[in-house]
């Protein structure tokens, strides 16, 4: 009988520990499976909600355009970093009665010139009828849509995924000449500004980035390739036409500056509303797409473009 109690005794202790190890490594396995399903539910609920900011983004220009909205002189900022004023357009007649047009109205009435060239607010090319359509040089635009062969920044989505060139969203804002921020609050309430120039190379929350909501820039877009942007080359127009209808370019070049054109001056169509700055080709029309980021909590984690108009 004390023989069978002893042997019960040396049974029941490392049974215990074995128990007792099986239980903490089922704990921490436990903890870790836990823990690595709360990040990727976080993860996923961060990317919905990029997704649903940059698509809000996106549906407000279109709705802003559609209503011929005023969004060029907003500068609407907290603190002392205040955007200074600036001239929407570089010709006297626009300038004096900028801010009582709507921006629609005023691509409209100027679509040989649509935005700014440069990242800068004096000079040749820091002007452009509408502030926030990004018209730089294609080969150096932060993110474009084209064949891969012509600019190899851009993304050509007629290659697989895997051979395009990703888009950038790091610290993209520093490479934009202008852009709307568009702080969206809990509520829904939207606030759009145009932050000040120069943009910080290490964004700012708040300033050159929402903490929630989304940066929108508009880009020229070929009419026979919706899935291709393309670059106006500024043109001058006959300025009797501001406000009042469309009517041919005057001339093949801004003033003395860029001081060529690459479509033919002598040969302009009764049709041209604007110059391919890299095909050549004069345009009769162009169409008009929006590229918007979503930031959740200062961070770009979606991009998304949409022809609007």
């Amino acid at each position: 009988m004390h023989t069978l109690v002893k042997n019960e005794r040396g049974f029941i202790l490392p049974t215990s520990l074995m128990l007792l190890t099986l239980l903490t490594m089922l704990a921490t396995t436990m903890y870790y499976v836990s823990r690595s399903s709360m990040l990727t539910s976080a993860a996923s609920s961060t990317s919905t909600t990029a997704i649903y900011y940059a698509e809000t983004g996106a549906h407000y220009m279109s709705w802003a355009l559609s209503n011929d909205a005023e969004l060029d002189s907003y500068n609407n900022y907290a603190g002392s970093y205040l955007a200074p004023v600036f001239a929407e357009a570089f010709m006297p007649a626009i300038a004096a009665t900028a801010v009582s047009v709507g921006d629609l109205s005023e691509l409209n009435a100027y679509r040989w010139y649509p935005g700014p060239t440069l990242i800068s607010d004096t000079g040749i090319g820091a002007s452009g009828q509408v502030r926030y359509l990004d018209n730089s040089p294609m080969e150096a635009r932060a993110v474009c849509m084209q064949t891969a062969a012509t600019f190899n920044n851009c993304i050509d989505v007629t290659l697989s995924p895997a051979s395009r060139v990703s888009p950038r969203m790091h610290q993209i804002s520093a490479s934009l000449p202008r852009y709307i921020k568009l702080d969206i609050a809990s509520s829904g309430t939207i606030t759009p500004s145009i932050p000040a120039l120069p943009h910080h190379t290490t964004p700012v929350v708040g300033q050159d980035i929402p903490l929630n909501g989304a940066i929108v820039w508009l880009v020229a877009v070929d009419p026979a390739n919706l899935d291709h942007d393309v670059e106006i080359f500024p043109l001058d127009p006959d300025p009797a036409s501001i406000y009042t209808g469309l009517s041919v370019p005057s001339a093949c070049s801004l003033g003395a500056a860029p001081g060529s054109c690459p479509c033919d001056g002598n040969n302009i169509p009764p049709t041209a509303q604007a110059c391919d700055a890299n095909s050549g080709l004069w345009l009769s029309n162009y169409n008009i797409a929006v590229y918007a980021i979503g930031y959740v909590n200062g961070k770009p984690s979606y991009l998304l473009r949409s022809i609007i108009r």
